[in-house]
């Protein structure tokens, strides 16, 4: 095997942040499919959670949880609007408009919960309770670890300094 080739199994095995991404995709395209029936995504699915689980979120507020870009999930909630499933009322702006769930988007909701309950018994019952738990923590506690490890240049590493 090539240096390129060894070093790329080497990320693939050993880089958490490319494990994540790629068992993100992959759930993603999981719950997509489960929530299919229901005419949502999964991402639309964890808006209206986030959304009825606040008190009358901002977009900004969303954002911020998620750990995801105001404009792209901004973007999100349109779509959500337009479709009938939430409202938009208060202030301007990503920071000033509060977000509630329609009396349709909550109706939708009640079904996907059970659409996501029998996803995540599915996922369950494949790799058990036990790891399903721990892979929540373990990503929970990288999440942590990396917003606070967060390098002072793009060049930290080995035989590289810091000024």
């Amino acid at each position: 095997m090539t240096e390129a080739a060894d070093f790329y199994r080497r990320v693939e095995t050993e880089c958490p942040a490319f494990q994540a991404r790629v068992a993100a995709r992959s759930l993603t395209r999981y719950y997509n499919a489960c929530l299919r029936p229901l005419a949502i995504t999964a991402e639309q699915f964890s808006l209206l959670v986030g959304i009825e689980g606040s008190n009358e979120p901002t977009v900004a507020e969303l954002a911020a949880r998620a750990g995801v870009d105001a404009t792209t999930l901004s973007r999100s909630v349109k779509s959500l609007e337009r479709s009938n499933l939430v409202r938009d009322s208060g202030g301007r702006g990503r920071a000033g408009k509060r977000l509630a769930l329609t009396d349709d988007g909550r109706h939708l909701l009640q079904e996907a919960m059970v659409a996501w309950e029998n996803a995540r018994s599915r996922l369950a019952e494949a790799v058990g309770e036990e790891v399903l738990r721990a892979a929540g923590s373990g990503m929970a506690r990288l999440a942590v670890a990396a917003q606070t490890a967060v390098p002072t240049s793009g060049l930290d590493g080995p035989g590289t300094t810091v000024d």
